[in-house]
């Protein structure tokens, strides 16, 4: 079914980013029959957009869409992200009317304060420290907070609300035990309360993360227990703390932050619990020096070590100098930044109450913050600053990791020979890895992968470590290209380093947009293309050899303009073939019909063929995998076409509920009739078949790869578009 626009109404309580003339924000909308529990979200794009802020609220004309993501090996998972921030659905803004401005307290602190920090260098970082708004920060910022793996010091979490909650104690404790002193725990109490309300205050700015919100229900729990005079360990706070927060939120575990979150509590608890006391009263003060910064030391490596792991489980790859960096920047932030600019940002609200803007603090904070944006300048001409794992080198580790830590702590003594025996199969990764570096295995066994890119084509072929690529997907102004999103994650969490040819099958966008991205990743890549700009081979009739593999180039004879110049290439292992037809329409598939037909008739002629005379063997289109032309559309994918090619399974690259209707069901019926399997990208995400001599294993991420309940939500529906 034709999707039609909606009315909504809704408040705008987040801009996401602007890319060129469109804006993208988030909103909530508002139902006035609902008295209680959380209001939907929408993610929202809107062309040339008047001014709008954070808290108005607006009567929405949209064009509704699923949230429904692409989705790739190595990719980003905006699908899941989007439902652990509960966005329930996305919209294209067609019309929109201005109701009322009814801005939240943080909302207008935010309005207040981005325009005075902008003009600051730091002014970004500034801004995310106290209020937890990170729209400043550009994308080569962040960059370089994820190299630095010091990202966490700009997201609000348990370090800022400890350090707040400490200073609010200690200066209230120790004014009123001067001001007012009793022999009482009044002035205990008072200042555990005025920490508490300045800890909730601080977590309400940074809008309730999930770091957040853990930090202040651990932070409020200890002081509650602190008041009632009952003891508590620090594990049953922490727990109580995740209970808390998955209470409020089920979905938190979906987010990277709430695993961040308390896996660095966890490792923090325990090294503290494994480690000497820092503050034995018999000591002296050296050697409680001396074990703090042992403390401090421990905590920062198996932070590194852990969180490293996590993070290349999560994002694909690790910081190489995180270790080092947090050693100088966390104690930094502890003592002078972060207690500085809370200052400086009490000084300018209480100063804009009366009429006038100090920046005084907020300025010398943000010199403070100057050792460490050099830090992060550094970082970019540092070696190996970041290290991309593929999944086999993630795995490997993870094997390791658990097979040292379990080693470790399992006890060593008869009865355990069996179970050590067992638990040293966890090493045995390594070692396959080492042998395999030393005497490289070559296989008979290729893949393809038709990749998720929206509305567009990019298929991998890959085969020993080395990697074809046929087009590139599409990009989109200057900020985004599928290559870039898409392509070069996936060949990084396959371990693919050598990229031989990158073959574009024609001019338009969603083919040729990541075309200049891919060739700068791979520069030594031969290029296989008739577009205008790319230097390389063209793609006139001829046969390739690769790794084993047979490319034959089957049209067009000479340049064409328009889809039907489409680069055809089948590649063939002897038995196994996949036909790639790029935007082909019917006249070049009776054009390749007609070729065959003449080339058969010529062998016949000349009494060259096999010993029964069948001419089957002499179909050059016949593939066991056809990537349907032109996206499954019905100006392709002939009677004719299909029944020459005769293929077992076929692929639509088409993007999920896309515009054109694609694939068409005409379309995907002629194949239907035909017993041919069908499959789309749309709907099943990135499609890999292995071709291993004699069998093909066919894998989708959203039913193989990741069966996970969050990426086949929006899987089903609106399957096959009418024409």
């Amino acid at each position: 079914m034709l999707q039609q626009p909606i009315q909504v109404r809704g408040e705008i309580i987040s801009l996401v980013s602007r890319n060129s003339d469109w804006l993208s924000l988030d909103i909530s909308v508002i139902k006035p029959n609902l008295i209680l529990g959380p209001n939907a979200k929408l993610r929202l794009t809107w062309k040339d957009p008047p001014e709008v802020d954070v808290g108005q609220v607006w009567q929405f004309t949209l064009m509704p869409k699923r949230i429904a993501s692409v989705l790739n090996q190595g990719g980003y998972n905006e699908q899941k992200q989007l439902i652990s921030q509960h966005v329930v659905g996305k919209g294209r803004v067609i019309e929109a009317h201005l109701l009322e401005v009814s801005p939240s307290l943080r909302n207008e602190l935010i309005s207040a304060l981005t325009p005075e920090l902008t003009s600051l260098p730091q002014g970004d970082i500034l801004l995310a420290l106290l209020m937890g708004d990170k729209q400043l920060i550009t994308k080569a910022r962040w960059q370089a907070l994820r190299q630095t793996g010091t990202g966490h010091l700009v997201a609000i979490s348990g370090l800022h609300l400890s350090v707040v909650a400490a200073w609010i104690y200690t200066c209230f404790l120790f004014g009123l035990s001067h001001l007012v002193p009793h022999q009482s725990r009044r002035n205990i109490t008072l200042a555990l309360v005025a920490a508490g309300i300045g800890a909730a205050f601080y977590a309400y700015l940074a809008g309730f993360g999930i770091s957040t919100q853990r930090a202040l229900v651990m932070i409020l729990l200890l002081m509650l227990l602190s008041l009632l005079k009952r003891f508590s360990t620090a594990w049953e706070r922490l727990l109580f703390a995740l209970f808390i927060v998955l209470l409020l939120d089920p979905l938190a575990c979906l987010s990277a932050g709430f695993w961040l979150s308390f896996c660095a509590l966890g490792i923090i608890l325990y090294t503290l619990e494994i480690q000497p006391r820092a503050f034995t009263p018999a000591s002296s003060r050296g050697a409680r020096l001396r074990t703090g910064m042992m403390q401090f030391w421990a905590i920062q490596w198996r932070l590194s070590l852990g969180l490293g792991l996590l993070q290349a489980a999560l994002f694909g790859g690790v910081s190489v100098h995180s270790l080092w960096m947090n050693i100088l920047a966390v104690p930094w932030f502890s003592f002078v930044v972060i207690p500085l600019a809370m200052a400086g940002f009490v000084c300018w609200w209480l100063g804009t109450t009366f009429g006038f803007s100090w920046l005084g603090l907020l300025r010398l904070s943000d010199w403070s913050l100057s050792p460490y944006a050099q830090l992060l300048d550094i970082s970019q001409h540092l070696p190996a600053h970041w290290l991309a794992l593929s999944d086999s080198l993630l795995a490997l580790g993870v094997c390791t990791f658990v097979g040292g830590v379990l080693w470790r702590y399992v006890p060593k003594h008869k009865n355990n020979i069996a179970w050590l025996s067992l638990l040293s199969l966890l090493f045995m990764p390594v070692l396959l890895f080492c042998m395999t570096l030393w005497s490289p295995v070559q296989t008979h066994r290729w893949a393809m992968h038709l990749l998720d890119v929206g509305q567009g084509l990019a298929v991998v072929i890959e085969k020993n470590g080395r990697g074809v690529i046929y087009d590139t997907g599409a990009a989109f102004g200057d900020d985004f290209s599928y290559a870039e999103r898409v392509i070069l994650p996936f060949l990084k969490a396959k371990g693919i380093q050598e990229i031989d040819y990158i073959v574009i099958s024609h001019s338009d966008n969603d083919h040729a947009g990541g075309a200049p991205v891919l060739i700068e990743a791979y520069p030594k890549a031969w290029v296989i293309t008739d577009v205008a700009g790319f230097s390389g081979q063209d793609c006139r009739p001829r046969q390739i050899q690769w790794q084993g593999l047979s490319f034959y180039l089957l049209s067009p004879p000479q340049v064409l303009a328009g889809n039907n110049g489409s680069c055809v290439v089948r590649i063939d292992d002897g038995l196994q073939s996949l036909l790639l037809t790029g935007d082909i329409e019917k006249q070049t598939e009776a054009a390749l019909l007609s070729r065959e037909l003449s080339v058969s008739r010529e062998l016949s002629v000349s009494g060259d063929l096999s010993v029964n005379g069948d001419l089957s063997d002499l179909n050059e289109l016949q593939s066991d995998v056809l990537v349907a032309p032109h996206h499954g559309s019905k100006t392709s994918s002939t009677e004719a076409f299909i029944d020459a090619v005769a293929p077992k399974l076929v692929l639509f690259p088409a993007g999920f509920a896309n515009r054109y209707g694609f694939p068409k069901s005409t379309v995907v019926e002629r194949y239907q009739r035909r017993e041919i399997r069908s499959l789309t990208t749309g709907t099943e995400g990135q499609i890999s078949v292995i071709f291993q001599q004699p069998e093909l294993e066919v894998k989708t991420y959203r039913g193989d790869l990741a069966p996970f309940w969050y990426n086949s939500l929006f899987r089903f529906g609106d399957l096959i578009n009418p024409e």
